[in-house]
């Protein structure tokens, strides 16, 4: 299949404003392809590559393109993933000029519509709209498959490629080989935000209300002897944790796959902070020393499976039951209770024991593997949203020479594009201007004088007094002295807060 097909599928999905017709082009462009070219089609559309992140930038594009001479011979798609794939195999002394010479023969044979599609595939700066679940729901199409089967595939599935290609060449029985397996590590179920205990118990009625920990989201699987654990980026840290394995090995079960949070504590019992925590996630090496300085305490909010059962689509309140049944003495604090005075109270209770705030949960929802919805909400003292920076400018004065002023974005769940929330400079102390100036350099797309523009991957949380009307920014949304909380490094964009949620937020200020 040659890439212009693809890039013309690509146009006519970012024209649409349609659900239902982004859809149908997507499933279409889904059923010309055959074998790999399946796999190729659904990571290109979902602005991804098969060889995961392979380091190219802007100025490596631009070294690519200078003086290149144009070729007639059409480009196919599996022309582009060989050449991605010798990108990503360069390494070592002279692999920059070698990137460059692969990257420019690439080019030589694309179109500048091509070539302007490869940019940003390249720099994962994909925006025709097709999230993973409005490709989901293309897949389903194409394959003639319930959408609700293949969404819940993809919670299983390594990528959304190979859930594609079985889709499409075995039907129901290529999906139905995906499914919880231990060890093999589930995208986490998240939450949105609720600006109040009110907000929260006219979505969700009766509720489990549980203490929220600043602490590092962890998945335990245990088969047996053996113990792995798995972060929120379901990267394998159980080297890292000897002390969780220890626990986990005495948990009086033959097999589970358990989620929740390892935090570390003062030794007044109250929590250090997050970044004090996520100390022991990012250190491989002197792990017996930084484990005598933070040891880590696990804390389990829900159980996945238990003894070659899957738990995840039983409902919370059952799931908790088996929860309190292996593992009562790491659950983390809860209630349940449709009582707002008894949820205010909790929620107080929460805050004065040092932790963010509290989380309410659907006792009805079944486990959401990688998704943000309802069913989940987070409540905290001050208002917080993780937000993904999308530009930033050159400061002033004592900054100057520091990237300062950041442009925030949400994630917009319909069209996959962010949007802007406003700027800020404010709660930055000159280790973060340090460190985000260096990081943001190694992001960047483009630039103009006074702006750095980058890929949109750094996730920030930002406190803000409220929301207001303003006609600025494209959601006619804006945030009321927003201010750096910290970095989310263990979020990644798609994890970000949504326009959505922000208009839900505004709405709930207003009632």
């Amino acid at each position: 299949m040659r890439l212009a097909k693809l890039v013309d599928t690509v146009t006519r999905t970012r024209a649409s404003d349609k659900r239902s017709d982004k859809v149908r082009i997507l499933a279409d462009m889904l059923l010309l392809a055959r074998a790999r070219e399946i796999e190729l089609v659904a990571f290109y559309l979902s602005g991804s590559l098969p060889q995961g992140r392979i380091g190219v930038g802007w100025s490596l594009i631009q070294q690519a393109m200078a003086g290149n001479e144009s070729s007639m011979e059409p480009l196919s798609l599996q022309d582009v993933d060989d050449a991605i794939s010798r990108l990503a195999a360069e390494r070592g002394a002279g692999s920059t000029e070698r990137r460059a010479a692969v990257l420019a023969r690439l080019f030589s044979r694309a179109s500048t519509d091509e070539r302007r599609f490869l940019s940003q595939l390249l720099i994962g700066e994909i925006r025709q709209g097709a999230l993973e679940g409005l490709l989901l729901e293309a897949i389903a199409r194409a394959a003639r498959l319930p959408p609700s089967d293949v969404r819940q595939a993809s919670m299983f599935v390594p990528s959304i490629g190979v859930l594609a290609r079985a889709a499409l060449e075995e039907g129901a029985m290529g999906i139905g080989r995906f499914s919880l397996k231990l060890f093999t590590p589930v995208a986490p179920m998240l939450a949105n935000s609720a600006g109040d205990v009110g907000e929260a118990l006219n979505r969700l009625e009766e509720a489990a209300w549980e203490y929220k920990l600043d602490g590092a989201r962890i998945q335990v699987h245990k088969g047996g002897d053996e113990v792995r654990i798995f972060t929120r980026q379901l990267q394998d840290v159980t080297q890292r944790l000897p002390e969780l394995v220890e626990w986990a090995k005495h948990v009086p079960v033959r097999e589970m796959v358990l989620d929740g949070e390892a935090l570390g504590l003062r030794p007044d019992g109250r929590p250090q902070p997050f970044q004090i925590t996520m100390r022991r996630l990012g250190r491989q090496k002197d792990v017996t020393t930084l484990r005598k300085e933070i040891p880590l305490t696990p804390y389990m909010f829900d159980a996945l499976y238990l003894d070659g059962t899957s738990l995840i689509g039983q409902p919370y309140r059952d799931r908790i039951e088996v929860l309190s049944e292996v593992a009562s003495s790491a659950r983390v604090t809860q209630i349940q209770t449709s009582d707002p005075d008894q949820a205010r109270t909790f929620l107080q209770a929460a805050l004065t024991a040092g932790h963010e705030g509290v989380m309410a949960k659907s006792l009805s929802a079944s486990y959401n593997a990688g998704q943000r919805g309802f069913h989940w909400l987070k409540l905290k003292e001050a208002t917080t949203l993780d937000l993904v920076i999308l530009a930033a400018e050159w400061g002033n004065g004592r900054r100057e020479g520091r990237l300062s002023n950041l442009h925030l974005g949400a994630r917009d769940s319909e069209s996959g594009q962010f949007v802007m929330l406003g700027k800020t400079f404010k709660g930055l102390t000159d280790e973060m201007l340090r460190w985000q100036t260096q990081k943001l350099l190694s992001l960047e797309t483009h630039r103009d004088p006074s702006t750095v523009f980058v890929r949109p991957e750094l996730v920030v949380e930002i406190a803000f007094s409220d929301i207001q009307d303003s006609p600025r920014y494209p959601a006619g949304l804006a945030l009321r002295f927003a201010r750096v909380k910290r970095y989310r490094t263990d979020k990644t964009a798609n994890q970000a807060d949504t326009i959505q949620t922000v208009t839900e937020l505004f709405k709930s200020q207003r009632a």
